[in-house]
Formats: C-alpha cells, sequence, structure tokens
C-alpha cells in the first residue's frame, strides 16, 4: 500500500511538470473567432479577427494569422497590431512578419511603431526585439512629441535603448515648428536633445533666412547650431517674397561659429559679410565686411579687425577700403561704429580715425550729422560744410546746413520739409554773416527764403483742384550768383539767379473746361530799386472745349469752338497799371481733302480786349474796349515716295491770314522771331491780348527723307534716321508799323526762313536754322547745332549770330568730351562772345570713376565781371567716395606755380 501511494505521488508530479512544460513550450496561443489546424498540427490559421500571445507576454492583434510551427513564423495580415507592455512598444502595419526564433518582426504597408513621446511611420518596419531597434524604409518619418522635432526620409534606424535615430540620404527636419533642416545622414539623439550631420545641410529658420552649412550639431533645448564653412542668407526688411533674391539679401561667411536661432545671435571667426547689392541705391556696388572674428546679439554686432569696402568685387585690390580694430553695428541706434579706422585708397592710408560713427545704411531718415563737403573758389576762399539732420515726426524733418569759411564769415541756412495728407510744405531760409561786398565795400549781413507749398483741394466734381504758393526773396542782388558752389542746392532754389519769383496758384480741372487764377510778383535783381517789381494782382485763365461730346453744339456744328478767357492786373515800374481782360472764340474746320489730293481747312478766330491803364503809354484811364479778328485759309499737298528703304515726304504749304478789322496796339519795339518751325503758328508774334495785323500770305514747303532701318531695340523697330528741310516766307500787301520789327514779317515781303536737320547718320548730327533777308544777299540770322560722336569721342558745337533788325548776338561755344576708357573720362567746354571780342569761360575736367570712387581734377577760369561777381581762376581736385563722402582741395595759382591749398 506504501509503495503504491508513492508511485501515484511520484506518476501525478510527472504529470504536472510534463504539462507545464508543453504549456512553457508553445510559441503562440491563438485566440481567434475561427481556427484552421493542418499538415498535422504543423500549419495553424486563425480567420474573423483575434489575437495571438506570445510566451513573453507580447501579444499580435490581427484579422488573419499564418503560424507554421516547424519555423515558427508567424504571419499576421489585415489591421495589424502588435502590443509589448514590457518594452512600450506598440507596432501598427497592414502586414507583419514574426520570426519567433530571431524574436525579429518585419512589417509592410503603412507601418508604425510609437510609444508615449515619440513615433515613426514608413512603408516597412524590422523590429529586432532583442536588441531593441528599429529599422525604417519608405516615406520615413520620425515625431518627437516632447521635443516638438519632426524628421522625414527615406531610410532610418532607431535604437530605441539609447534614443538614438540615424538617417541613410536625403533628411528634412522641422523643430519646434520653426526651424527646417536640409540634409543628409542625420543622427538625432533624442536623450540629449541633439541633431546632428556631417553632410551639407541648410537650415531655415522662421523669419526666411537660410544657413547652409558644410556639418552641423544642434541642440534643440538651447536653440544653438554650430557648423563649419557656415553661410547665412538673411533677408532685408523691405524683402517680404518667399525666395531668395540675391540683391536683397546680406550674406555672412564664418569658418566655425555658434548660432542660437531663437536670440539671433552668434559668436564666429574668420567672418566674411557681403551686404545686399541694393542698399546704397547702386546694384553695381558689393559692400562688404571682412573680419578675423566676430559675435552678434539683438543689439549688436562686433567683427575684430575688420574691413569694409562698398567697391565692385575684382581680382584686386578695392579702390577705397575702411580697416578697424573693431567695427560695431548699434542695431538699437542703427549706428555703424568704427574704432582706430584707417581709410585706404587703393590700399594707400590716407585718414586715421581714433573713433567715428554713421547711421546704417537700412536708415532712411534719422537725426544726425550728414556728410561733410569742403569747397572753394578764389573769391571767397574755402569753406566747409557741416550739415545736420533732424527728424521732426513721421511727416517732417530740418536740416541745418551751416558752411564756415576761412575768415569770420559763415552761412546759417535750413532746410525745413512737411508732408500732409494732402499737401506738402518745403522752405529754405539763411542767414549769411561777414560778407564783404566788392560794390559796396563793406561787410553786410545777408539772407534768402524760399518757400513752397502745394495743397490737392480734393473738389468731388473737378478732375484735379489744387493751390500752390511760391516765395522767392534775397536781400543782396548777386547773392546767389556769388555763392552758388557754397550754398547747397533744394528743391526750392531758384533756376534763374537774376529774377525771384513769388505767387500764388489755383488750378480747377475739368473734362472739358480748365481755370487757372492768381496773383504774381516779379523782382528783377538787375534793375533799379524803384522799378524792379512787377506785381500781376490778380491773373486768370479759363478755357472750355464748347463742342464737347456733351454739348448740344456738338450735333449742330463740323468742326470744334474753343472760348478762353484771360486777364490781368498788371503793376510795374512804380506806377505804371494795366488791366487787361481779354476773351477769345476759336472755331476749326474739319479738314477737307480734294479728289487732288490737298488738304484744306479754315479757322475764324474772334478777340475781344478791355484795358485800362494808369500812366501807361499803350491804354489810358478810360476803359478801352477792342474787338478783333482773324480768319486763317490752310492748304497743303503733301506727296509722298514709299521705298523698301526710305520715305520721302514732300509737303508745299499755303496760308493765308486777314484781319479786318486791323486795329491792333504798337509792338514794334518789342523782340519777337520768327523761323522756318513757328511761321505758320495763329500766334507766331508770341503776343497774347492781339491779333496780328493786316493781310498776309505765308508761304512754305517741308521736305522730309526717312530713312527706314530694320534693327530692333526691346521688340520695336527703330526709325530716326532722318533729313528735314523747311522753308518758309511771309507776304502782305502792305507795310505794317504795329508788327515787331525784328520778326521782319512786318514788311511786304520778309525774310525766308529756313532749317536743315541732318540725322542720318549715326555719328553725326546737325541742326542749322537760318533767316535770309529778301534781297536773297545776307544772312541775318544763323543758328547751328552739331553734334559728332566718333567712338569714345563726342564734340558738340553751338554758334548763334544775329544782325541788322533781328539782334547782335554772336556766340560760339563748345563742349567737348573724351571717354579713355571704362574709368577715365576727359572734357573741355567753352564759350566766347564774338559781338564784344570777349571769352567768357574755360572748363577742363579729368575724372576717373569706377562704381565706388570718383576722382576729378577740374580746372575753371572766368573772365566777365557781374557786381559781387569777378574773373577767377580756380583749380579743384575732387575725390568721392561712394556712398561715404566728398572731398575737395583748391589749387591756387601764384607768380611760381600751383599750390594746394591747406584747410
Amino acid at each position: 500500500m506504501t509503495n503504491n501511494s508513492k508511485f501515484f505521488l511520484f506518476f501525478l508530479f510527472f504529470s504536472l511538470i510534463m504539462l507545464n512544460n508543453s504549456k512553457s513550450n508553445e510559441p503562440f496561443i491563438f485566440d481567434v473567432t475561427e481556427i484552421e489546424i493542418l499538415n498535422e498540427g504543423n500549419q495553424i490559421n486563425g480567420y474573423k479577427g483575434g489575437t495571438a500571445i506570445s510566451g513573453d507576454g507580447s501579444k499580435i492583434i490581427a484579422e488573419n494569422f499564418f503560424y507554421n510551427k516547424l519555423t515558427n513564423i508567424l504571419e499576421a495580415t489585415g489591421n495589424v497590431k502588435y502590443i509589448d507592455d514590457l518594452k512600450d512598444t506598440i507596432i501598427t502595419s497592414d502586414k507583419a512578419t514574426y520570426l519567433k526564433n530571431d524574436e525579429k518582426i518585419f512589417t509592410s504597408g503603412n507601418s508604425k511603431v510609437f510609444d508615449k513621446n515619440n513615433s515613426m511611420t514608413a512603408t516597412n518596419l524590422e523590429y529586432d526585439k532583442i536588441q531593441n531597434i528599429f529599422e525604417a524604409t519608405g516615406n520615413v518619418k520620425y515625431i518627437d512629441d516632447l521635443k516638438d522635432t519632426i524628421i522625414t526620409s527615406d531610410k532610418a534606424t532607431y535604437l530605441k535603448n539609447d534614443e538614438k535615430i540615424f538617417t541613410n540620404g536625403i533628411t528634412k527636419s522641422l523643430v519646434e515648428k520653426k526651424y527646417i533642416f536640409d540634409s543628409e545622414d542625420v543622427y538625432y539623439k533624442r536623450n540629449k536633445s541633439e541633431l546632428s550631420s556631417n553632410k551639407k545641410t541648410s537650415v531655415k529658420d522662421d523669419d526666411g533666412n537660410i544657413y547652409k552649412i558644410d556639418n552641423f550639431l544642434y541642440e534643440v533645448e538651447s536653440k544653438t547650431l554650430k557648423g563649419k564653412n557656415a553661410k547665412i542668407y538673411i533677408k532685408s526688411e523691405e524683402d517680404k517674397s518667399e525666395d531668395l533674391d540675391e540683391s536683397k539679401i546680406d550674406q555672412y561667411f564664418f569658418s566655425e561659429g555658434f548660432f542660437n536661432l531663437d536670440k539671433k545671435s552668434f559668436i564666429a571667426k574668420k567672418t566674411e559679410v557681403k551686404i545686399h547689392k541694393s542698399v546704397f541705391g547702386d546694384t553695381n556696388q558689393d559692400p562688404r565686411i571682412y573680419g578675423a572674428t566676430s559675435n552678434s546679439d539683438r543689439e549688436k554686432t562686433i567683427i575684430n579687425n575688420g574691413v569694409f569696402t562698398s567697391c565692385k568685387l575684382n581680382d584686386s585690390c578695392p579702390p577705397w577700403s575702411i580697416s578697424a580694430k573693431k567695427i560695431i553695428h548699434d542695431k538699437i541706434k542703427e549706428n555703424l561704429i568704427y574704432e582706430n579706422a584707417i581709410l585706404k585708397v587703393y590700399d594707400i592710408p590716407i585718414f586715421y580715425f581714433p573713433k567715428f560713427f554713421h547711421p546704417d545704411p537700412s536708415v532712411e531718415r534719422r537725426s544726425g550729422f550728414l556728410r561733410p563737403q569742403l569747397n572753394g573758389s578764389t573769391s571767397l576762399q574755402s569753406s566747409l560744410f557741416v550739415p545736420y539732420f533732424k527728424t521732426l515726426g513721421h511727416d517732417a524733418d530740418l536740416t541745418f546746413k551751416p558752411t564756415f569759411f576761412e575768415d569770420e564769415k559763415f552761412i546759417l541756412q535750413n532746410e525745413f520739409r512737411k508732408e500732409y495728407e494732402n499737401s506738402s510744405l518745403i522752405t529754405d531760409f539763411s542767414y549769411l554773416r561777414g560778407y564783404y561786398s566788392i560794390t559796396d565795400k563793406k561787410k553786410k549781413n545777408i539772407n534768402h527764403l524760399f518757400l513752397n507749398y502745394s495743397k490737392n483741394l480734393n473738389l468731388p466734381t473737378y478732375l484735379e483742384s489744387a493751390f500752390d504758393v511760391q516765395i522767392q526773396k534775397v536781400t543782396n542782388d548777386n547773392y546767389l550768383k556769388v555763392f552758388q558752389y557754397h550754398l547747397p542746392k533744394t528743391p526750392v532754389m531758384p533756376t534763374n539767379k537774376d529774377t525771384m519769383i513769388s505767387n500764388f496758384n489755383i488750378y480747377l480741372d475739368k473734362e472739358y473746361s480748365s481755370l487757372s487764377a492768381g496773383t504774381q510778383i516779379y523782382e528783377n535783381l538787375s534793375g533799379l530799386n524803384s522799378d524792379r517789381y512787377q506785381y500781376v494782382l490778380p491773373y486768370y485763365n479759363f478755357s472750355k472745349n464748347l463742342t464737347s461730346e456733351t454739348s448740344v453744339l456738338s450735333e449742330l456744328v463740323d468742326g470744334n469752338i474753343n472760348f478762353s478767357s484771360s486777364g490781368t492786373n498788371n503793376l510795374s515800374n512804380t506806377n505804371n497799371l494795366r488791366t487787361s481782360i481779354s476773351n477769345d472764340l476759336h472755331y476749326s474746320s474739319l479738314d477737307y481733302i480734294s479728289n487732288f489730293g490737298t488738304r484744306s481747312n479754315y479757322n475764324l478766330y474772334f478777340k475781344n480786349n478791355n484795358n485800362v491803364g494808369k500812366k501807361d503809354d499803350l491804354y489810358t484811364s478810360r476803359p478801352q474796349i477792342d474787338g478783333g479778328n482773324i480768319i486763317r485759309l490752310d492748304t497743303s499737298l503733301p506727296l509722298t515716295k514709299k521705298k523698301l528703304t526710305n520715305i520721302e515726304t514732300l509737303t508745299p504749304k499755303i496760308s493765308f491770314r486777314t484781319n479786318p478789322a486791323n486795329n491792333t496796339e504798337n509792338y514794334s519795339s518789342t523782340r519777337s522771331i520768327i523761323d522756318a518751325h513757328n511761321a505758320f503758328d495763329i500766334n507766331r508774334l508770341g503776343l497774347t491780348n492781339t491779333y496780328e495785323a493786316g493781310n498776309s500770305l505765308t508761304l512754305g514747303i517741308d521736305y522730309k527723307f526717312d530713312k527706314i532701318e530694320t534693327s530692333f531695340e526691346d521688340g520695336e523697330e527703330i526709325k530716326d534716321r532722318y533729313l528735314e528741310f523747311k522753308l518758309a516766307t511771309v507776304m502782305r500787301d502792305k507795310f505794317e508799323d504795329d508788327i515787331p520789327i525784328s520778326s521782319t514779317i512786318n514788311r511786304k515781303s520778309s525774310n525766308i526762313f529756313g532749317s536743315l536737320s541732318n540725322n542720318l547718320y549715326e555719328n553725326i548730327n546737325f541742326n542749322y536754322n537760318f533767316s535770309l533777308d529778301n534781297d536773297l544777299k545776307t544772312i541775318n540770322s544763323h543758328i547751328i547745332n552739331t553734334e559728332i560722336s566718333i567712338n569714345n569721342f563726342l564734340t558738340t558745337f553751338n554758334y548763334i549770330e544775329e544782325r541788322s533788325l533781328i539782334g547782335s548776338t554772336h556766340i560760339v561755344s563748345n563742349n567737348t568730351e573724351y571717354k579713355i576708357n571704362d574709368q577715365n573720362y576727359i572734357s573741355f567746354s567753352t564759350s566766347r562772345n564774338q559781338a564784344i571780342n570777349l571769352t567768357e569761360y574755360y572748363n577742363l575736367s579729368y575724372e576717373y570713376k569706377n562704381d565706388c570712387l570718383t576722382a576729378a581734377l577740374r580746372f575753371n577760369k572766368t573772365f566777365y565781371n557781374d557786381g559781387g561777381l569777378v574773373p577767377s581762376e580756380n583749380l579743384f581736385f575732387t575725390i568721392t567716395l561712394i556712398p561715404l563722402t566728398t572731398h575737395e582741395k583748391e589749387i591756387y595759382k601764384r607768380s611760381d606755380g600751383w599750390f594746394i591749398k591747406n584747410d
């Protein structure tokens, strides 16, 4: 009994051991809807969904299972999901193959592995459970939610135990949705938050700037990028485009550096900065800075042992450069600061500056000193111009422009500008102390005031409605002439230095009518104090088309009818007052073309004059009302001959005009010049309040030879080679005493007026205007303009000669320029008044010019006297460093030679 009991207990224990061993050796336990066992139990298939649980506790959920006991390989298909709680790993895919003996899983189609904080998707995955390594291929995308980092490539390896990822081939990374890395073979250390690669990489930050680096290491937590041979492309503030335009980006080159993408700071070695080409307004320049080391933050950029130039890149040294121990860009104050700086011209030291600064190129307007300038002349000695610019809000500013001379005198000039919503104001006013007048032989304080104000009225029923005000005033007649080289030019400075004009004007324009009105004051600076002013208080001009599309007359009249009216109240010579109102009505018929080819039309002009005067030679104090009219008949016969290479046009013209009333004032002493170009104009005499007296017949002929060229420019055919000849003369029935004598059309037979223009040749242009006396022997007027250009040589001659009744002018002038090469130029100009046998001036200059430096030597000699102006002889040397400054030295003449004037 005892032996039987022992045998039973042994058998029970052995059975339990065998049962447990059989369970532990079973690779998978299947829980499926349908199961199929084949090949004597060696093939187990499961269908319609279920779970396969591995012996290590991991499980696979899928639609179908195919397990081979002999190979110990399990295949799962349809919404496969692998879960391993021990390794905190979940894998999903369309299909998976589990090699149980090797503990490897292969997936294909929409594969994804993820845990709590990161995931990786791919087309295919290989998972080594023993080493806990994932190999992913095909559209790989790794997402680190905790570090906000996304890495995409075609192939990647994920070492889960070490939290490291390697990619193979082209890789793109997105960090914090701000920074884009385009690289190859990227290494990501998740536990250290480091992204790196030894291959060339491009990084784009959230401002659109691009960093191109040979290799890099990026620390995600500190947002610091480290790399070698870094090229950084920084977009300028005005560039809002997506693409990089090299003319609008700044390029930084560093041999090695640390760059904080968040703080926009860096520390780097061997620095080169190429500033965008358009920063100084000239895309031919290449502004750049070189330095040994550099560092930058949001407030400052510092370049150590730096060199700056704006000159175009070339194989030799730049025309100018500034080297400094430190070049500091103060981004807050927008200043460029140089410490221990040396200015070099072609590598030759010129100036030393312990420290100086100027606004950086991005500053459009800001308070501060502007570029100084040196000027000089024989009569005034040298002067120093030191302008200061002051902003007065977003819509106003002031430029203070003091000019100091070698003696005690100085000029304090101010230019004030203000822009309103619909108007603008600009003023220029100055005070000059200590000017010694040659005419008065004593010192004076003088000044000027120039002002322009304009306003758009924006009246709703007008196409244009505006008014403007202009003031011009000087306290010395020769002020603008004497100081023309020392007064900085402003937009309101008068172009005519002999006449000052002040006025108020208003303009109202509609589609078929216009009105202008105002007041004007003219001051003749060369006149006597008693009669130097002329006042127009007020004036108006009105015009209207009476046959416009909206007018009833347009349907009743074949032609055009225009009405105009003008009036002035003119006070001159102290007490000479003349008031005039003139009304004009003009009818112009349509052209009539006959079967013979003649083109004819007629014009009717009616004028009503209302005049009154006080102490005036023409008008009395009693109102005078006059009327007048002119009838003009025009006929021409255009004849055209066309060939393949040219077009010839010959146009005989005849114009008959008659003034039936013939009640014009006496304008015989008025200067009026007729030529072949204005002989057929209705107001060829330039008279505003009367018509030409008497009856006249104007005869003329125009000939033009047009050369047809087949060359093209901008897609358009060029036709600018021509020869043109005009002749005109005026005949009348009797001599007219009231017509200006200088016109010669007051006689029964006027001069013959002609012009010849030759533009047939590329190298020579010739224009000749003449007035031939009716005796056909005497030429009373010559005007010749000739331009000759041969390669780099260009010269122009101007000749004016007037005799007899026309005038007494006789002037010859020449301007010659020669371009030695792309950088060297020489020019010469002179003018001689033959009437008084006096050469007025000589100007000779030599100029060396490239994209960033201009050096010029100018010689000027004048021979005339004019008030404070005296004959002078000057030689100037000017050097301009673009865009920094202009420096000018006066070189004066003594009996023993030429000498440079010391500053």
